[in-house]
This record gives structure tokens, sequence and C-alpha cells, in this order.
């Protein structure tokens, strides 16, 4: 099973990834996946992205206008089957994010529209503020994401993205160890506490091999369930090949 057919991303959908860990590996990842199938697909950021995150992924498209961006971003996808997208750059090495009521015009563009809707300073784990995720209304499917790389680490800047806000929702202090309930927490509460009505949630735990990752993801996942997300994705996503994904 490949991670768009886990998720379940369809044609049609508007999937919005949220969290920390593996959100730019798993939107290039799943934008191959879609490619192979002969699906077109459209990815932004709806706060920031770092061009190199966007890299293979198709070439950039940017205005500051709604007009012009429709127009950009049409004729990259028409090029090459996708695109990246955003409303410029804030340096030469940074998109600037789409405004989320945008993409109910954008995703007439593509069969598929992927977004990056937060940050997370590549920790593995964080704490999400109140003004996160920026989702747009139109969002069919919020994944959530988390390494579980950041299970049993003490809690601090090193390990967690914003570790006050994560202590805040978890009761996990400050140098004390990410527990599984206090990981599918974050998820949970978090990146999934205001999904727009109607649109799906997914879990997806990164950084899964074989061995230890995989027994502690099993006891995340138990957590996630108790929390109702039912849907939940572990993967590994390598540098080069396809990831490797499970369905507990």
């Amino acid at each position: 099973m490949n991670l768009c057919s886990a998720l379940g991303v369809v044609p049609g959908d508007v999937v919005a990834f949220a969290g920390a860990g593996g959100k730019s590996s798993a939107i290039r990842e799943i934008a191959t996946e879609l490619r192979e199938a002969g699906n077109t697909v459209l990815v932004a950021p709806t706060t920031k992205m770092l061009i190199g995150e966007a890299d293979g992924i198709g070439p950039l498209a940017t205005s500051e206008s709604l007009e012009g961006l429709i127009s950009e971003a049409g004729k990259a996808i028409s090029g090459s089957g996708a695109a990246v997208i955003g409303s410029g750059l804030l340096s030469k090495d940074r998109i600037a994010g789409v405004e989320p009521a945008w993409f109910s015009s954008l995703s007439r563009l593509a069969d598929v529209v992927l977004i990056e809707a937060d940050g997370s300073r590549h920790r593995p784990l964080k704490g999400t503020a109140d003004h996160e995720p920026a989702l747009p209304a139109t969002t069919t499917l919020v994944v959530a994401v988390g390494n579980i790389g950041a299970f049993g680490k003490p809690v601090g800047e090193e390990n967690i993205h914003r570790p006050a806000l994560f202590s805040d929702l978890t009761g996990v202090g400050p140098g004390q160890s990410v527990t599984a309930n206090a990981f599918a927490r974050a998820l949970a509460h978090g990146s999934l506490r205001s999904i727009p009505k109607g649109a799906r949630s997914a879990a997806l735990i990164t950084g899964v091999e074989p061995g230890d990752s995989m027994a502690h993801a099993s006891v995340v996942t138990r957590e996630l369930w108790r929390m109702n997300v039912r849907r939940v994705v572990l993967t590994s996503i390598p540098e080069k090949g396809p990831a490797q994904t499970w369905l507990p």
C-alpha cells in the first residue's frame, strides 16, 4: 500500500498537513504517487515553505493576486502536471503562504491540492498555537503529522516546537519524557482540534521502522484511537525510493 492510498487521498481532495516531523516529505511522496497515477497536483503553504522542501514536485509559480496566481499556476500545471505555488518569495529560499480563502478557486486547477498548513522548525513534534493550523474552509482531509523519534525524549526546544504550548496541552512538563498519551494528544487535540466542517481526519506517524519505533508507534496509535482518531498511518519516508507504509 502506498502512502496516498493509506491516507485515503482521492481526486477532488484538498489535503492539509499540520504538525511536525515530516509534513514536507509526506507531501513530496504523495505528490509523486498522485502524478504516477495520472493525477494533476497543486502544492502550497498557507504560512510559508522552504523552496528546498518543494524540490522535485514541479515548477514554482507565485503572484500577489489571486487572478495572477491562477494564471501562473495554470501554466505551470499544464506543462508538468504539478506545481508549487505561493503569494511571493519571503527571501531567496522561502515561499510566502497563500491566503486560505483563495483555495476555493485554486483547487479547480488540479485533481488534488496538498497544503502545508503550519510550521515546526524541523522538530519532530510540536505544540500548536491558537492561530494554527491555517486551514482553508474547502479542506476535505486534515492529516496530523508527528515523528516517533520524539517518543520518550525530554520536552524542550531540541525536541518540541513551542514546548510551553505542548506542556500546557499534554501536562508533560519541561524535561519530562514525551509519553504515548502526550504524543497522541499533540496530534488529536492540537493539529486536529478545529478541522473544517465535513472534513475527514487522519494521523500520520513518521520515522517508523520495524523494531522499537514500530512498537512505540503502536502504543501511540492505541492512544489516538481512544481519542477518536480512527485513521492512523505509520510510515518511513527515505530520501530515495518509495515510502514504507503500514496500517496498524
